[in-house]
Protein backbone atom coordinates (compact mmCIF):
# COMPACT_ATOMS: atom_id res chain seq x y z
CA UNK A 1 0.00 0.00 0.00
CA UNK A 2 1.18 3.53 -0.44
CA UNK A 3 0.10 6.93 0.87
CA UNK A 4 -2.46 7.71 -2.04
CA UNK A 5 -4.01 4.28 -1.62
CA UNK A 6 -4.25 4.54 2.04
CA UNK A 7 -5.35 8.82 1.49
CA UNK A 8 -8.24 7.02 -0.94
CA UNK A 9 -8.77 3.96 1.92
CA UNK A 10 -9.43 6.59 4.63
CA UNK A 11 -11.35 9.41 2.00
CA UNK A 12 -13.78 6.24 1.89
CA UNK A 13 -14.63 6.12 5.73
CA UNK A 14 -18.11 8.04 7.45
CA UNK A 15 -17.40 10.25 10.11
CA UNK A 16 -17.91 7.85 12.89
CA UNK A 17 -15.46 5.40 11.37
CA UNK A 18 -12.39 8.42 11.03
CA UNK A 19 -13.13 8.95 14.64
CA UNK A 20 -12.37 5.64 15.77
CA UNK A 21 -8.48 4.57 16.74
CA UNK A 22 -6.51 3.37 14.12
CA UNK A 23 -5.41 -0.32 14.69
CA UNK A 24 -2.48 -1.92 12.75
CA UNK A 25 -4.00 -5.73 13.05
CA UNK A 26 -0.96 -8.47 13.08
CA UNK A 27 -1.60 -12.14 13.71
CA UNK A 28 -0.40 -12.37 17.05
CA UNK A 29 -0.81 -8.89 18.31
CA UNK A 30 -2.39 -5.10 17.54
CA UNK A 31 -0.70 -1.85 17.22
CA UNK A 32 -2.84 0.65 18.81
CA UNK A 33 -0.75 3.24 19.71
CA UNK A 34 1.14 5.54 17.03
CA UNK A 35 1.63 8.18 15.14
CA UNK A 36 2.18 9.66 11.80
CA UNK A 37 5.03 12.30 10.95
CA UNK A 38 7.42 13.31 7.68
CA UNK A 39 10.93 12.55 8.05
CA UNK A 40 13.06 15.12 8.84
CA UNK A 41 16.61 13.30 8.41
CA UNK A 42 17.94 10.25 6.65
CA UNK A 43 17.69 6.85 7.92
CA UNK A 44 20.61 4.23 7.84
CA UNK A 45 21.19 1.13 8.67
CA UNK A 46 24.25 -1.05 8.56
CA UNK A 47 24.60 -4.96 7.42
CA UNK A 48 24.88 -6.15 11.34
CA UNK A 49 22.15 -4.04 12.65
CA UNK A 50 18.32 -4.84 13.67
CA UNK A 51 17.46 -0.90 13.51
CA UNK A 52 18.49 2.16 11.86
CA UNK A 53 19.50 5.73 13.02
CA UNK A 54 19.60 9.12 11.18
CA UNK A 55 23.61 9.85 11.17
CA UNK A 56 23.39 13.12 14.20
CA UNK A 57 21.92 10.32 16.80
CA UNK A 58 25.22 8.10 15.72
CA UNK A 59 27.65 11.01 16.26
CA UNK A 60 28.47 10.31 12.47
CA UNK A 61 29.25 12.38 9.63
CA UNK A 62 28.43 11.55 5.51
CA UNK A 63 31.79 10.38 5.38
CA UNK A 64 31.64 7.99 8.05
CA UNK A 65 28.15 6.36 6.99
CA UNK A 66 30.14 5.35 3.24
CA UNK A 67 32.91 4.05 4.99
CA UNK A 68 31.42 1.82 7.23
CA UNK A 69 29.11 0.85 4.14
CA UNK A 70 25.78 2.18 5.83
CA UNK A 71 22.74 2.47 3.31
CA UNK A 72 19.71 4.82 3.46
CA UNK A 73 16.56 3.04 4.30
CA UNK A 74 14.36 5.88 4.79
CA UNK A 75 14.54 9.15 3.03
CA UNK A 76 13.84 12.75 4.72
CA UNK A 77 10.56 13.99 3.82
CA UNK A 78 9.50 10.76 3.75
CA UNK A 79 5.73 10.10 5.77
CA UNK A 80 5.74 7.26 8.15
CA UNK A 81 3.73 5.98 11.21
CA UNK A 82 5.08 4.61 14.16
CA UNK A 83 4.59 2.91 17.20
CA UNK A 84 4.79 4.50 20.23
CA UNK A 85 6.49 2.79 23.41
Amino acid sequence: MNWRELKEFCNSLDNEQLEKKVILWREESAITNMDAEILADDYYIGDDEDGCYTLSDAGLSIEDAEEKGLEIVYEKGNPILWEEF
